[in-house]
């Protein structure tokens, strides 16, 4: 391991470092504030999944799910910069040590708004029990990384490992994690802005699709509503005509119209998009 420590969520593979089996992806990389380093080391031969991670709870609801659907992983590398404001890599590595309190609030975390209210107690006592976490937060630097999962240790072999959730029960627990999704149409007519609404907006691109996807969580992240489209206009209209923007906010309204419109140059030109951050190349 390269200046990394293991929190105290798994077991040492007895195997060692040494030579695994072919083709076997247990890792995955958290990078923190740097998506391109994710989208590079994404090519390193053990890794299941790399992503960044931007916030203290909805994004480790995310991550959590993403890792836990992934049956093979059984490190999670936390690499990359780390927010002073918001730290999410802090509390990511308190959720694995401590887990969460009765109201979702990630046990230890000095992150912002650090509840993770939509997780299903078995998703995270199987994130903990499955997930041995590798703090690297600060490594940015891609072949120091890639040396880092080189050493890892492979996993124990399957009949070896305490028995987890099993797997059909799981995936019932996965499914009915995250927030409850209330669909959204994009578009509306130009006017004065409805009435006021609180909680946070979320923008992403599905690059898949080369789609925009918005979404607003209320207060307590427990809902979102959801809108995705190709347009920036349409999807600004459609906040707009849903009440999710209101006359207080036209400062608000700018902002978003800007993300947005980044998105969509991101969906058209294959561009990196991390929402209050200048596009990159891929």
């Amino acid at each position: 391991m390269v200046n990394g420590t293991a929190a105290p969520t798994g077991r040492e593979s007895a195997a060692g470092a040494g030579p695994g089996p072919a083709e076997v992806r247990d890792l995955a990389v958290c990078t923190l504030g740097d998506q391109r380093l994710a989208t590079r080391i994404a090519a390193h031969p053990r890794v299941a999944a790399a992503g960044a991670l931007a916030t203290a709870n909805v994004g480790i609801e995310q991550l959590v799910r993403a890792v836990v659907a992934r049956e093979g992983v059984r490190r999670l590398i936390v690499a990359g910069p780390e927010s002073s404001l918001f730290r999410p890599g802090q509390s990511l590595l308190a959720l694995a040590a401590h887990g969460v309190d009765e109201q979702g609030r990630i046990i230890g975390a000095l992150g912002h708004e650090p509840y993770l209210r939509t997780l299903r107690p078995a998703v995270v006592a199987e994130f903990r029990r499955r997930l041995v976490l590798v703090d690297l937060r600060g490594c940015t630097d891609e072949e120091r990384l890639a040396a880092a999962l080189d050493e890892q240790p492979y996993p124990r072999p399957a009949g070896e490992e305490e028995p987890g959730t099993a797997a059909g029960v799981l995936a019932a627990e996965l499914a009915g994690s995250g927030p409850r999704v209330v669909r959204l149409a994009p578009g509306g007519r130009r006017r004065l802005l409805g009435k006021a609404a609180t909680g946070y907006f979320v923008v992403t691109v599905d690059t898949a699709r080369r789609r925009i996807v918005l979404r607003h969580y209320g207060e307590d992240f427990t809902e979102c509503r959801e809108l995705t489209g190709h347009s920036a206009e349409a999807l600004l209209l459609g906040a707009i005509r849903h009440g999710l923007l209101g006359p207080g906010e036209l400062s608000h309204a700018g902002y978003l119209g800007a993300e947005l419109a980044k998105a969509e140059a991101a969906a058209r030109l294959g561009l990196h998009y991390v929402q209050d951050r200048p596009l990159t190349a891929r």
